[in-house]
């Protein structure tokens, strides 16, 4: 017995390692707060699937795709706008063709694209291309490494619930970039509300000024950098800012997705889509007893013409049951009785 368990231990022992070999990601605990952290080596993208933090398992899959949050500046006599857009789960693909320089390169994860517009001619032109994250490598940046949290035990995160994700890999004019999506529990949004969907849209809101910009522009009065938002918008830009050596971009993600209540939990539709086994069982033996009686009547039917109980397979027998349960019970009831009994015999 003992051999056999031993034995079975060391199979799934074994299995497992082939297992965690085969798997596409390699992650590993950080030192404080709960963090996972993975380098592109071994994990070129984050795994959204199945996004594992302090014993909590996040779905992110849902998010997959490019996002887009699109901001607008205005530096007397130019208005700016820039469109950062990110893909959570994979690196960007942009349709259509376009010059390499009016793109961010293969491998991107997190892009920012710079548009200027000149309010005399009409016309915006792409002024400046930065690839913040992704596996870049080959295009004068870094590998692709991610860093993720849960908020609960993040210092200054006062409790919230969600996760905080870190993407680098990006350079630029030798700084180097990074991206901090902090995704926000909210069980009412899906995450993808309030999106800006195409470039045309991107470079069309700095267009749409009215007259208190114009005079703006006429007395020399320039407007900072803000998020042209939706109302209802899931994805928020919290700012691009320089610090120390790196250029950070910093967004909030509000969806039910990052909530820890729902980690590991199937979708609803997933929800009680599979039968366990004791069901399964019950099943098939109300089919085997309902085919055998079905059958069973039919025969004695075609074969006998009975009628009523005499229709059913061994009916005498069936009929016969109320009796020999009640049998069964006294008998029972008369064993209980008779073994608390002395055997004749009183205490003096």
């Amino acid at each position: 017995m003992e051999r056999h368990t031993r034995t079975t231990t060391t199979r799934i022992r074994g299995l497992m390692v082939v297992f965690l070999g085969l798997g596409g990601f390699a992650t590993a605990s950080a030192v404080s707060g709960g963090s996972v952290a993975a380098a592109a080596a071994d994990t070129p993208q984050l795994p959204c699937k199945a996004l594992s933090i302090d014993n909590h398992q996040f779905d992110l899959s849902a998010l997959a795709g490019p996002h887009t949050v699109v901001t607008s500046e205005f530096a007397p006599p130019s208005y700016y706008n820039r469109t950062y857009t990110l893909d959570l789960c994979g690196t960007l693909e942009r349709k259509g063709e376009a010059e390499g320089r009016f793109k961010c390169p293969k491998g991107t994860s997190v892009c920012q694209i710079k548009h200027h517009w000149n309010p005399e001619d009409k016309k915006s032109t792409v002024e400046e291309v930065i690839p913040i994250a992704g596996d870049l490598a080959e295009h004068g940046g870094g590998k692709f490494t991610w860093e993720a949290t849960r908020l609960k035990t993040a210092e200054n995160e006062g409790g919230k619930e969600g996760l905080k994700v870190t993407l680098k890999g990006g350079v630029w004019e030798t700084r180097e970039q990074r991206a901090v999506v902090e995704l926000r529990c909210n069980k009412t949004m899906e995450g993808k509300e309030g999106e800006w969907e195409s470039e045309d849209e991107y470079v069309r809101p700095a267009a749409k000024r009215d007259d208190a910009d114009k005079s703006k522009a006429e007395n020399g009065v320039g407007e900072p950098e803000h998020q042209l938002k939706k109302d209802g918008a899931a994805l928020i830009w919290d700012g691009y800012k320089r610090e120390g050596e790196v250029d950070t971009l910093y967004l909030t993600w509000y969806t039910k997705y990052a909530c820890e209540s729902a980690a590991g939990e199937p979708p609803v539709e997933d929800r009680g889509g599979h039968w366990g086994w004791f069901t399964w069982m019950v099943i098939l033996v109300f089919l085997a007893i309902a085919t055998y009686l079905i059958f069973g009547s039919w025969l004695n039917y075609n074969r006998y013409g009975a009628r009523g109980w005499d229709l059913l397979p061994h009916g005498d027998t069936l009929r016969d049951v109320p009796y020999l349960l009640k049998d069964w019970t006294r008998r029972v009831l008369n064993t209980v009785q008779s073994s608390g009994s002395r055997g004749g015999y009183s205490a003096v």
